[in-house]
């Protein structure tokens, strides 16, 4: 039977039951694309999407920059061609994109073939030198076994013979409720009237939106928008990690409004920095925002709304509902938070979208680890090869690392499986995953290789600590050893500061150590707490970047911990090394660095003060010295005494002083009234410490 005769009635059963069409079809490539496009011709769907090689004059091809564009677009049919690659991030990512009665359609190998070809889809998974043209990973295997327990049709095509692998049961139509002619579900509309509710209710109860993809989130953003531009609110502004991902908002808004204005977009920084009035702000795909950015506008804004998605494009969104929402709870205790379940595209219980939760480990689990103080704990580790005869401990550490990190992707979890560079270490207690930690193994690059990164001529992937140590801190030999980073730690929400964090790196350089390892590092977005967290696990800072990371909006420190005598030696003198530089050079890093994050990081040079220095300092307190006359002076008596002063005022100091900072930046930065204000706080600093 042709694929288009064993598919079409498949299809119009779909159709009439508002769900989409899974299905995998086996064989040879040439084969497959033959069948595909007589259902092409056959079915001739009005938008197709391709994703993977060869695709149709009439497709739209996808590719791994389509993310943005994706969201809010449908289309009738999608064809994923993995016969020479499969990108598991856009496979799941794309499926969003069919509509009701649409076709998802995968063209593969048969399993044992798939299985034992490599993916070059995924070669920026994979660390020199490994050959992506050559290394075979687990993911492909580990998928299609996930695969077998969903509801989708596996069809086989040999000899131009299809047989069926696998059936698929469709379920049935559930009639949808009635809904006011402007809205897709009810709950859509629930969720305007709560965004409303934001502007007309009293000040400082934000709103938080959550959804899975597809649930018509952004579109209650701009219908939301149009409405109250209607009511003659005209101050609106969106803002998102790009302007791509506020355009479906934005398109719905304008949709409503003819010619009128009605929803900007305002990127963040400029939101942080010109502070600019507003009825309303709106922030969607929060969850792709560093959550110091979200604190910071939900400090500056009296009405907003927070928009996430479960399970997004940029990441799951789980870890900054958890972190996020603790801290609204402290600050804003009046927010709601409202979650939209209903598609608007399909039936909730939609195949394909089952599918992809499932297959890809996008389902958090119901139940949280129990633990008892008193009880041991057990260290278990895991490589890229033991993971298909542990898929509940990898479903398991998967799901705790997507709550500790807010750019966790489905790109992580095939990493997991695809590079034998990564390793995790899992607390456990009595089978229950507490923490767990994501570990690189990196290093051992060639000495000539070495160099050539010393000297900016190369860079290599999958190596970040090797890299930052041969070029940032000019230790090419340093790359030549057998190194560990340590890339994400993760504790069960719920069981945090407990010490659990801190048992289990302890225990990871332990045995690292016994391995005859002689340093294990880490790079993060700096932060007072995380610095003091890794500091009292004996991680040492070696250098602070110069620019701001992406995905945490602070600079990344990066810290080493020797296993050694010999390598505790070399780490004190980086150490050495980047505080020395951080002092002559504050100015050149980013202007609001946290002085907490400076202090533990500076090592400024200890210059003693005369009785005639003291004398000067106490007339400038006195009012009797102008502060050009003593600003010498003032900076070696900060160096000496600026981890005993007050936050505040130690903070202005160091603005001054070390980071050479304009007097109306640093009043407005502080709050003070202009340069007399700083100058006052700094004579009643050192009026305070009785000189």
């Amino acid at each position: 039977m042709p694929l288009t005769a064993c598919l079409q009635p498949l299809l119009a059963q779909a159709a009439a039951r508002r769900v989409r069409l899974p299905v995998l079809l086996q064989g040879k490539q040439a084969d497959l694309l033959s069948q595909c496009q007589q259902l092409i011709a056959s079915t001739k769907p009005q938008k197709l999407y391709w994703l993977g090689e060869q695709p149709p004059v009439a497709a739209t091809q996808l590719s791994a920059g389509s993310n943005y564009q994706l969201l809010g677009s449908e289309c009738d049919m999608l064809v994923i061609n993995a016969c020479a690659g499969f990108n598991a991030d856009l496979v799941a990512a794309t499926a969003g994109c069919v509509r009701a009665g649409g076709l998802w359609l995968l063209l593969a190998p048969e399993d044992e073939n798939w299985c034992r070809q490599p993916n070059p889809a995924h070669a920026a998974l994979l660390p020199y030198p490994l050959d992506p043209q050559q290394h075979k990973g687990q993911f492909i295997r580990f998928w299609l076994a996930r695969l077998a327990e969903c509801q989708i049709l596996k069809l086989t095509l040999i000899n131009n013979q299809l047989s069926v692998a696998q059936h698929l049961s469709l379920p049935e139509y559930t009639t949808p409720v009635e809904v006011a002619t402007l809205y897709a579900s009810t709950e859509q509309q629930q969720a305007v009237t709560a965004i409303l509710k934001v502007v007309s209710g009293h000040r400082k109860r934000p709103l938080v939106l959550v959804a899975d993809r597809g649930r018509g989130k952004s579109a209650a953003l701009g219908l939301a928008a149009a409405l109250l531009a209607k009511q003659g609110k005209t101050r609106l502004a969106i803002t998102a990690a790009s302007p791509n991902a506020a355009a479906t908002a934005i398109k719905h808004c304008q949709s409503q409004l003819a010619d009128t204005a009605g929803l900007r977009f305002v990127p963040v920084d400029s939101l942080l920095q010109q502070k600019p009035e507003l009825d309303l702000l709106l922030i969607d795909e929060a969850a792709a925002l560093p959550t110091a950015v979200l604190k910071q506008l939900a400090d500056n804004y009296s009405r907003i709304v927070f928009a996430t998605t479960e399970h997004g494009y940029e990441g799951t969104g789980r870890g900054f509902q958890l972190r996020f929402q603790r801290y609204l709870e402290q600050t804003q205790p009046g927010w709601k938070r409202l979650e939209l379940k209903q598609p608007v595209r399909y039936q909730l219980d939609d195949p394909l979208e089952q599918l992809i939760f499932s297959s890809f480990l996008l389902r958090q689990p119901e139940t949280e680890p129990l633990y008892q103080p008193d009880q041991s704990l057990q260290l278990r580790f895991y490589q890229h090869n033991d993971w298909l005869a542990a898929s509940e401990q990898l479903a398991a550490v998967f799901h705790l690392l997507s709550l500790a990190h807010y750019q966790t992707q489905v790109k992580d979890l095939a990493a997991l499986l695809d590079n034998p560079s990564l390793t995790i270490a899992a607390l456990y207690q009595e089978d229950q995953l507490l923490a767990c930690a994501l570990l690189s193994k990196e290093g051992e690059l060639e000495p000539e290789l070495c160099q050539l990164i010393y000297q900016g001529s190369r860079r290599v992937q999958g190596h970040l600590l090797a890299q930052s140590l041969a070029f940032h801190l000019a230790r090419p030999q340093l790359a030549s050893q057998r190194l560990v980073r340590i890339m994400r730690i993760a504790v069960t929400p719920h069981l945090q500061r407990l010490g659990l964090g801190s048992q289990l790196l302890h225990d990871i350089a332990h045995s690292l150590s016994q391995q005859s390892l002689g340093l294990v590092g880490t790079s993060f977005g700096v932060s007072p707490a995380l610095l003091a967290f890794w500091q009292a696990a004996g991680f040492i800072p070696v250098r602070l970047s110069h620019f701001v990371d992406n995905a945490s909006s602070e600079p990344s420190v990066l810290m080493l911990k020797p296993l050694n005598d010999s390598e505790h030696e070399v780490v004190q003198q980086l150490q050495q090394q980047a505080g020395s530089e951080l002092y002559h050079c504050l100015h050149e890093y980013p202007a609001n660095l946290s002085f907490n994050v400076i202090s533990k990081l500076i090592l400024p040079p200890a210059v003693q003060l005369t009785h005639a220095d003291i004398e000067q300092l106490q007339l400038f307190a006195a009012g009797k010295r102008p502060y050009q006359l003593v600003a010498g002076l003032l900076l070696n008596w900060f160096n000496l005494n600026y981890q005993q002063l007050e936050p505040q005022a130690a903070s202005v100091l160091a603005a001054r002083l070390w980071q050479k900072q304009p007097w109306q930046t640093i009043s407005q930065r502080f709050g003070l009234s202009g340069k007399a204000g700083c100058i006052k706080l700094m004579q009643q600093q050192i009026n305070s410490r009785n000189l």
